[in-house]
């Protein structure tokens, strides 16, 4: 059976838009608390209630959240009519204005207590553009909560609602292509006229379309169902069906003219049920019709009826006898803004409902945000990455990005400057002019947010950036690396607009627990030199996508770039992990950990300065060393020219990640690994990744990738955590 739910959270994960924001006004409900928890990693959630209330009801009640508590609140907005007045000012106004001449027609005083009721508050605040979608009806009836929000957020389309099935394995599987089918509609048109009917069968294909992905099912067949045959029979409901298949085409074209995604929908009027879903009922009446591999005709998925009884016969049906399938309930003719759930509905078919609308709005070409940040801000936030010749730059409003951008160097130019600090002014100035080019307005934004740099210890955290920090960076004591200059442009580019300027989990976080910390000689220690920044993003990224808590879990997360570190991350903190530059696995540039002998004969056999031997060690050590290149595509070609040498080499640097990786897994004083999560740019390599499953199954530890890096999104949340007051910024010094 299809699992519905991961289904479209990877759809929506694909699309960059900001998170729609749901607003649920029945939060007292239990089911509608604990379906809260499941959601706030793809949209914004805002429940219709105080802090304080669903706190106690998660408390007394023992209401099943995801996650702690902690995460809930941090994720989940909850608020009161009251506690926005100037929003409910405006949302009475509005009402005010719709009702005139209406049978429900509300002076300005009686609009301002109606919108202080959570259903009224809830739908005014979707029509007015401060959240994108309204959810109920767990708690109350649809003359209540349905009629209401179809009142005030009717659009000039019929309204209907599709009941959409992921039917169980037990299901004969020659029926439905994956045991997928849809039914429309089943809940609010009695007898559609031929304009509803037409409108009903495309929306409903529509829907599906928009949920279920082409590499599951490449095309949606829409069927509307009749005790007729293309004729064989007359009728009034024939007859309507006959008359609203005239339409269809026209209406088909049209929605394939907007998104060629629905150039993959068909649909065939008047089909008795067998002709529509049975190869072999059609094959007796409409022979020809299944030559055509675009016909809906013995392949149908989509069933449309031209009753309600029978719509709704045909959802409860198949709801009760399939008990244990996926089934969501999706509203059309609405623009996304409603969904109307049944009093009996579960927290799982929540969850998969909103899921689902959430999956719809961010598909809705004229929609790229919540309109109104009121409830949920989107944070504009510029991110400053140096690299040794170039400055990446990405601005986000949210999670949506704006813009991003990678502004090289002259290398010329920067080997004049004497530090890489003194790089700050010459890459400024360019990074203005980028800037300016893009149209950016930094009196508009937020934040502005560097990458951070070689200063001293520290915990992990976003940081204010101060004199001390700047100040340690000039003087470089801790190395010279580019990073260290994403503090000072940073703040030279946020102090002209008299904005906070942060960075966020240094290389040189600091997390080891004191055993980690111990080496085989007297007067030293291991150091925390890390890819923090890009690990902790990628372990909390798996912990939302998880929907647990990061301090909950015991993860080793592995960055792999022109460095390997190999973190073990206990509960929230990285109590081990090696040096980043002379410890570990070997690299495309790095040697990794060497025999103290091979050292010995380096510095003396061999007479190398300190500077030399680093040079060895990094830059031109690991596969630099080995073939002569630390270009993983150029390895990749010379192991498929069968090069013994390159898959000799590239095998060994697998091994050396692997076993680094294994080794880990006894720093978690004996409890057991949640996961193991590789990130990094060599992460995209399709070749190392399947040489790591084969050597670390044994593990019985599963393993999840993220290819590339997260560091822009890193930086951006360790911001948006600050400025929604999650936590506090820290001070260096």
């Amino acid at each position: 059976m299809i699992k519905l739910l991961p289904l479209m959270e990877t759809q929506i994960r694909g699309i960059n838009k900001a998170k729609p924001t749901l607003i649920f006004p029945e939060a007292k409900d239990e089911r509608i608390i604990a379906a809260a928890s499941h959601l706030a990693h793809i949209a914004n959630v805002v429940l219709v209630n105080s802090r304080d209330d669903v706190a106690r009801r998660i408390n007394e009640n023992a209401i099943p959240i995801q996650g702690s508590t902690k995460r809930f609140f941090a994720n989940v907005r909850c608020v009161l009519p009251d506690d926005v007045p100037e929003i409910c000012n405006i949302l009475a106004r509005r009402y005010h204005e719709m009702s005139h001449g209406k049978r429900w027609e509300a002076t300005l005083e009686e609009a301002r207590a109606i919108v202080r009721e959570p259903i009224a508050f809830a739908c005014m605040a979707v029509k007015c553009g401060y959240a994108d979608c309204v959810l109920g009806g767990v708690a109350h009836t649809s003359r209540d909560f349905f009629r209401p929000a179809l009142r005030l957020l009717r659009t000039d389309k019929v309204a209907f609602e599709v009941g959409i099935f992921s039917l169980p394995d037990e299901h004969p599987a020659e029926i439905y292509q994956h045991n997928l089918v849809a039914f429309a509609d089943v809940a609010i048109n009695p007898e559609p006229n031929v304009d509803e009917l037409a409108q009903i069968a495309v929306g409903a294909c529509k829907i599906v379309r928009d949920l279920i992905p082409t590499d599951v099912l490449p095309r949606i067949n829409g069927a509307v169902l009749s005790y007729s045959t293309r004729g064989s029979a007359e009728g009034e409901s024939v007859h309507r069906i006959r008359a609203a298949g005239k339409i269809i085409p026209a209406m088909l074209e049209d929605l394939a003219a907007q998104d060629p995604l629905y150039a993959t929908i068909s649909i065939e009027p008047e089909l008795q049920i067998s002709c529509a879903i049975s190869i072999a009922a059609a094959q007796s009446k409409l022979k020809d019709a299944l030559a055509d591999p675009a016909s809906a005709v013995g392949r149908a998925n989509v069933l449309v009826v031209s009753s309600l009884d029978t719509g709704n016969i045909l959802y409860h049906l198949y709801a009760t006898r399939y008990n244990n399938a996926d089934r969501l309930l999706m509203i059309g003719g609405l623009n996304s803004q409603v969904l109307d759930y049944s009093r009996s509905a579960t927290v799982q078919d929540i969850v998969l409902g909103a899921a689902g609308n959430v999956l719809r709005i961010k598909r809705r070409q004229d929609w790229q945000h919540t309109p109104h940040g009121d409830l949920f801000p989107r944070y504009r936030i510029l991110i400053v990455n140096p690299g040794s010749t170039s400055t990446k730059l990405k601005a986000f409003a949210g999670t949506q990005v704006l813009f991003e951008r990678e502004v090289e160097h002259s290398s010329a130019a920067l080997a004049q400057c004497p530090t890489i600090f003194d790089q700050t002014d010459l890459r400024m100035e360019i990074v203005r002019q980028a800037l300016a080019e893009e149209q950016v307005d930094l009196a508009a934004f937020h934040a502005i947010v560097g990458r951070g740099g070689l200063i001293k210890p520290v915990v992990s955290g976003t940081y204010h950036i101060n004199d001390a920090m700047l100040e340690d960076l000039r003087q470089a004591k801790r190395g010279e690396h580019a990073s260290n200059l994403g503090a000072p442009i940073a703040r030279a580019l946020a102090a002209p607009h008299n904005l906070p300027a942060f960075i966020v989990d240094p290389v040189v976080v600091d997390e080891l627990d004191p055993i980690s910390r111990v080496v085989g000689v007297s007067g030293y220690e291991r150091r925390a030199i890390w890819h923090a920044l890009s690990q902790k993003a990628a372990a909390k990224f798996y912990a939302d996508q998880e929907q647990k808590d990061y301090d909950a879990l015991n993860l080793i997360v592995t960055h792999m770039g022109g460095g390997v570190t190999v973190g073990a991350h206990h509960k929230g903190r990285c109590v081990f992990v090696n040096d980043g530059l002379y410890e570990g696995p070997i690299t495309p540039e790095r040697a990794g950990s060497l025999p103290s002998s091979i050292l010995l004969d380096l510095c003396l056999d061999q007479g190398l300065d300190k500077k030399a031997i680093q040079a060895k060690l990094k830059g031109q050590g690991g596969l630099v060393a080995l073939l002569g290149t630390a270009s993983l595509r150029e390895v990749e070609a010379r192991i498929e020219a069968n090069d013994k040498d390159a898959a000799f080499f590239f095998d060994a640097m697998a091994h050396s990640i692997a076993a680094q990786i294994a080794a880990t897994t006894v720093r978690f004083q004996g409890e057991a690994v949640d996961r193991i999560i590789v990130t990094g740019g060599m992460a995209r390599c399709r070749l190392l990744i399947d040489r790591l499953y084969q050597l670390l199954h044994r593990l019985n530890i599963g393993i999840t990738v993220y290819p590339g890096e997260m560091e822009a999104e890193a930086l951006r949340d360790g911001a948006i955590r600050v400025l929604r007051g999650q936590e506090e910024a820290l001070t260096y010094g």
